[in-house]
């Protein structure tokens, strides 16, 4: 069963806008919210888990997502040099009354706010390449644990700012034809990593995929690593523990029937790629889920 966060958990009964910084462990759970929330990847890589698919994640990634969004950030492992840490920014609309007056209905930012049932993937990603985004969530961060004179007007302000800029980004994107898409490659990859989510209990191997898209398993490899941060069997690797990690927290299932249903045969690898990559056995992991869900 997923987690349900409710704002009432965070904000004050008079404020409804809060801030915090995490560093991800594999202790927090799959969760959805009923607040819209803007995470910040402020340092470190990982992976983010929305719905049935895997971001790959670093630092200036932004996401922004709606109400009713199911997700989790989880490491790349508990062992990482490179801590993953997020600033999240929450808050509820009624904190941002005024800002129907300015975005267009038809722009992206205003389905994720207005009406996120229109969204193709039901959230929204940018990436932070000047800093101009991360600034703000430091000045956010700041206001908000500080208090100082007025903080909460400058809270309002900043947040207004944050979507205000997210929206140009976007509009700018938009107007320079994203220039990625212009990598001919760009969209083998893409569909590769959707294939890897819905077959991942599946035989898959770089070679037969390589086959299949007509380019060479080098070539394919060098691309995927490129666009996810990590190898192709790294990435298969993390998908098929996430899920399994999910099947631990939220059925009663025994681990060795988990493990046929993730694509593994071999109880004993499974075992120790559980433990490199959450810090712990699945038997632990579930333990400490029933406890965190109590």
């Amino acid at each position: 069963m997923v987690q349900v966060l409710t704002g009432d958990r965070f904000f004050k009964p008079d404020f409804p806008i809060f801030l915090n910084r995490e560093t991800e462990s594999f202790k927090v759970k799959y969760h959805t919210h009923d607040f819209i929330e803007i995470c910040l990847v402020e340092e470190g890589r990982g992976f983010q888990f929305i719905g049935d698919q895997t971001i790959p994640v670093q630092k200036g990634d932004i996401f922004l997502l709606p109400i009713g969004t199911s997700h989790v950030f989880r490491p790349s492992s508990p062992q990482s040099t490179e801590p993953l840490v997020i600033c999240n920014c929450i808050f509820q609309l009624e904190a941002i009354r005024d800002v129907k007056d300015w975005i267009p209905s038809q722009s992206e930012l205003y389905r994720v706010l207005y009406s996120p049932q229109e969204l193709k993937q039901g959230w929204y990603y940018y990436q932070d390449k000047h800093n101009r985004l991360s600034q703000m969530f430091q000045m956010a961060y700041l206001e908000f644990h500080q208090q100082f004179s007025e903080h909460r007007t400058m809270l309002k302000t900043i947040l207004l700012q944050i979507l205000i800029l997210m929206h140009r980004m976007q509009s700018e994107v938009t107007n320079a034809g994203k220039l990625q898409s212009t990598n001919r490659y760009r969209e083998k990859v893409e569909d590769m990593i959707q294939f890897i989510h819905h077959h991942a209990h599946e035989q898959l191997t770089l070679k037969d995929m390589a086959s299949s898209s007509s380019i060479s398993v080098n070539h394919l490899q060098q691309l995927f690593k490129q666009a996810t941060g990590q190898t192709f069997n790294r990435y298969v690797q993390h998908v098929r523990i996430q899920r399994s990690c999910v099947m631990l927290e939220t059925t009663d299932l025994p681990v060795n029937e988990i493990v046929g249903r993730i694509g593994y045969t071999d109880l004993k690898f499974f075992h120790a790629l559980f433990r490199k990559l959450t810090g712990c056995t699945p038997l632990q992991y579930r333990t400490k889920a029933l406890k965190i869900g109590e």
